[in-house]
């Protein structure tokens, strides 16, 4: 297999009606907070560097949540991420894969909202299978892009409401979200541990 061939596209995850009663509850949602570059454990703190990472996080947990719409769409996306990491694990030949899923996040990329090269597996964040699920389409930039080793060239992967993105979390696996120009881009993330 070729390292590209571990990057995996699914189209059409949700229903439609699904989709757009989510991306409601995306254009709706008014509490969301800069997201963090690296959490620094020795300082027990967050960093947050918008020259790396420009963009906004709701975090989607179910537990202290007061609104049932929330605890709704938290458990929901944990199943179906679940579920897709499951798949993945047996598409790459994988025989026996963890798919607990570590954290879920909505992200709001506003005008300029981007996020430098990086990869989601490190001494903080030991992960195992890294996933985008792209809620909309109706903004300009934005890309999500690799860049693999050996190469000087980025892969962009097309951007497309409904898709869901899931790849090994390793160093093999550098990836960027270039800056939008136009609009909001609202995806999903999440990683397996």
């Amino acid at each position: 297999m070729e390292i590209t061939d571990y990057i995996k596209i699914y189209d059409n995850v949700l229903k439609k009606e699904t989709l757009k009663n989510f991306l409601k509850v995306c254009e709706s949602r008014k509490e969301f907070l800069e997201a963090a570059v690296v959490v620094d454990s020795r300082k027990d703190c967050t960093i947050v560097d918008k020259k790396v990472r420009d963009v906004k996080v709701w975090n989607l947990v179910n537990l202290k949540e007061k609104s049932r719409t929330n605890v709704f769409w938290a458990n929901f996306f944990c199943f179906l991420i679940t579920n897709y990491f499951k798949t993945y694990g047996k598409e790459i030949g994988m025989t026996h894969t963890n798919e607990q899923v570590q954290s879920i996040q909505l992200l709001k990329y506003e005008n300029n909202g981007h996020y430098e090269f990086h990869i989601d597996h490190g001494k903080q964040t030991p992960r195992t299978f890294s996933c985008i699920f792209f809620v909309n389409e109706n903004y300009k930039g934005g890309e999500l892009c690799f860049k693999f080793p050996g190469s000087k060239e980025e892969s962009i992967v097309e951007k497309k409401s409904n898709r869901l993105i899931i790849w090994p979390s390793n160093f093999l696996y550098p990836h960027a979200v270039k800056p939008v120009t136009e609009g909001v881009r609202y995806s999903v993330v999440s990683w397996a541990l």
